[in-house]
């Protein structure tokens, strides 16, 4: 007893000791964001980020608590060797480990674990998730490195419908008032993922989304990574920061792909995958990413002394040769990193098209002395620089109104050696030109779990762009836990410049959210570019009080902000639809709804004369489904309609020979 006295004694001046320092060698740090991008102190910040966790080397668990300042200070040090300026954590540091981030001059996305899974309707959850943020709020507030708070990670479908979505919103609001008292100015979000991609931002002040190249479809296939996280920017945070806080590649053993998979990639596919995703965020006008992660983590399968094969276990940037080694190897992605974090070269961005003059923004390292830029050998800018943040516009001259141009840039230090090079690859034009046209119409509007919802895809090209292999990729993902969907590809065949194709897709009976898209890649000269389409479909309205405004048609909100849900009865679209000898009708009841009038089905010619009467339909919740038989019907044109009480619904089909 007398020892664990003594420690905890030690602990405490530990941390006063480190506090002292901290006011003596760091001042405030005044974080604001401005036109949708952090600003520290003044000066615009990019997020050169790292997943981080402490005390989960081999033969530990993060829910052990153990502290080992020597090894943590390793640690940071190591990630600022490597260029990294944020490390972003899931559970919450401790004050005395928070303090040595602190001291580090790193940044922290500060991590608050409030279990994505709980009850969020469940009085006892809640106050113990409050409690929580409140007692961790008592010593971060302290603590300026915080660059913002996480207060979530990847709340999946199915939790938040089972506990009601209006419930986790309640939560979200009251764990962001909260910190807004204890420790005003820091921003607040949580850490959304691709099953996340219909949940609303506004309440939040940045944006931030885990997101990996090999899954979903939508992201993997159809719009690509790029594509995907440039969708999300522009609808989910076009005027807030948009951080991506975790991708990456494992490298767990297993014979590799040609594609980037969970798992059972080689190191050298870790190093280029990881250095592709950091591009394309990039590229995507994200403000900053977050590899994940750090080191290896041996207890994700269940055995924290064991280095087993889950997938889980082989983010890392770092791996240990044994139980016993502390510091571990780095692995070429490591070295990739470190170079590639020397100039972060925001713009101008790859598949971009720009008109007269190109913008110029990089944020460079202490070494970095000057750059240059070529285009086929020549230098076309040059420029040796005062600081770490360099803006300007680059004027470009050529005889082609249309020109694909490669940007080289080289990067130096003040011996001239070369740090870094980078080509980036635009499309430079003097008069504004048009890119091919792609849009798709979900049929019928609505999500029909447990049946089939079509794509009708139209495509209009246009003579100055190539499409690569005339392809077309479209996907459908169903939100169901990490199920990356279903991605299928066609050959367009042009007539006249235009393309039309209706496929469909089998669509599970638990799916409450969709997602569908298409994409396919343009070419000029050595430019490309991806064409991507996407839309999101909801099954009935249950995530109203959560989902983004575009996806909500028509919501009322009472004096008390919770949202009055609407509680409709619906008649889907016959399929097939034309039809020989039978079709599937299908209805739905809505959940809470109590009937007490019989329901019938009805069938009626063109002339309104009523043939054919289903009585006595089933009123309970849910969706229902009858099977027609037409061999009475001659061909041509009916209408059916669902009757219960007062209510009609009517929709059409058509029989044919």
């Amino acid at each position: 007893m007398g020892n664990i006295i003594v420690s905890a004694y030690l602990r405490k001046m530990f941390i006063a000791y480190c506090v002292f320092i901290s006011l003596i060698n760091c001042r405030a740090q005044g974080i604001e964001i401005k036109n949708g991008w952090y600003y520290i102190n003044g000066d615009k910040f990019f997020i050169k980020g790292i997943g981080y966790e402490t005390h989960t080397r081999p033969g530990q668990v993060p829910w052990v608590y153990e502290f080992d300042a020597d090894i943590i200070k390793f640690d940071l040090n190591r990630i600022k060797e490597a260029g990294f300026n944020t490390i972003r954590t899931w559970g919450a540091l401790s004050e005395e480990e928070l303090q040595l981030v602190e001291q580090s001059g790193l940044k922290v996305l500060f991590g608050i674990w409030i279990d994505p899974a709980g009850d969020f309707g469940d009085e006892t959850f809640v106050q113990s998730a409050l409690n929580h943020v409140s007692s961790v709020l008592s010593y971060s507030k302290k603590y300026s490195c915080i660059l913002g708070y996480l207060i979530m990670n990847e709340p999946q479908v199915n939790s938040i419908y089972n506990s009601g979505a209006e419930n986790l919103i309640s939560l979200w609001k009251s764990i962001i008032e909260i910190i807004n008292a204890k420790h005003p100015g820091v921003p607040v979000s949580f850490s959304n993922s691709m099953v996340g991609d219909y949940i609303g931002m506004d309440i939040f002040n940045f944006a931030a989304y885990n997101a990996y190249i090999y899954n979903p479809v939508t992201l993997s296939k159809s719009s690509g990574y790029r594509g995907f996280l440039q969708w999300l920017k522009d609808r989910r945070s076009p005027d807030k920061p948009f951080i991506i806080t975790e991708y990456g590649l494992s490298v767990s053993p297993g014979v590799s792909l040609t594609e980037y998979g969970y798992g059972k990639n080689t190191v050298d596919q870790q190093k280029e995958g990881d250095l592709l995703m950091y591009r394309q965020l990039i590229d995507a006008d994200a403000q900053g990413g977050c590899v994940f992660q750090y080191h290896d983590g041996w207890w994700k399968g269940g055995n924290e002394f064991i280095h087993d094969p889950n997938p889980e276990e082989w983010f890392g940037l770092i791996g240990f040769t044994s139980e016993f080694d502390k510091t571990g190897e780095t692995r070429p992605a490591w070295g990739g990193f470190k170079r590639y974090n020397k100039a972060i070269i925001t713009n101008p961005k790859n598949e971009h098209i720009y008109q007269e003059k190109i913008p110029l923004e990089i944020y460079s390292s202490e070494d970095v002395f000057s750059f240059k830029i070529f285009i086929e050998d020549s230098v076309v800018f040059e420029k040796i620089l005062d600081g770490n943040y360099f803006s300007e516009n680059l004027s470009l001259t050529f005889e082609d109104s249309i020109k694909d141009v490669l940007l080289d840039f080289r990067f130096f230090n003040s011996n001239n050696d070369t740090l870094k090079s980078e080509v980036i690859s635009i499309l430079y034009t003097k008069n504004m030109i048009e890119l091919p046209k792609l849009k798709f119409e979900i049929l019928p509007g609505e999500l029909l779990p447990d049946a089939r919802n079509y794509m009708n895809i139209h495509v209009v090209k246009d003579s100055l762009f190539l499409i690569n292999d005339n392809k077309i990729d479209y996907a459908f993902h169903p939100h169901l836990g990490f199920d990356p969907g279903q991605a299928k590809s066609k050959v367009m065949e042009f007539r006249e410049g235009t393309w039309t194709y209706l496929d469909f897709f089998e669509i599970p009976e638990d799916t409450k959210v969709a997602t569908f898209s298409a994409g396919f890649t343009i070419t000029y000269g050595q430019f490309q570019k991806r064409i991507c389409a996407q839309k999101i479909l909801l099954w009935e309205d249950w995530a109203e009080p959560i989902a983004a405004s575009e996806l909500i048609t028509g919501v009322n909100y009472s004096t008390n902000d919770s949202v009055k849900k609407k509680s409709t009865i619906k008649l889907f679209p016959a399929y097939p639809n034309p039809f020989n000898q039978s079709t599937t009708i299908k209805y739905f009841i809505p959940s809470g709804k109590i009937i007490k009038e019989p329901a019938s089905l009805k069938i009626y010619n063109i002339l309104g004369q009523e043939l054919t009467v289903i009585e006595n339909l089933d009123i309970l919740p849910g969706v229902h489904v009858l099977h027609f038989n037409s061999s009475e019907l001659s061909s041509g044109m009916y209408f059916y309609s669902l009757v219960i009480g007062d209510l009609v619904l009517v929709k059409k089909f058509i029989v044919i020979d």
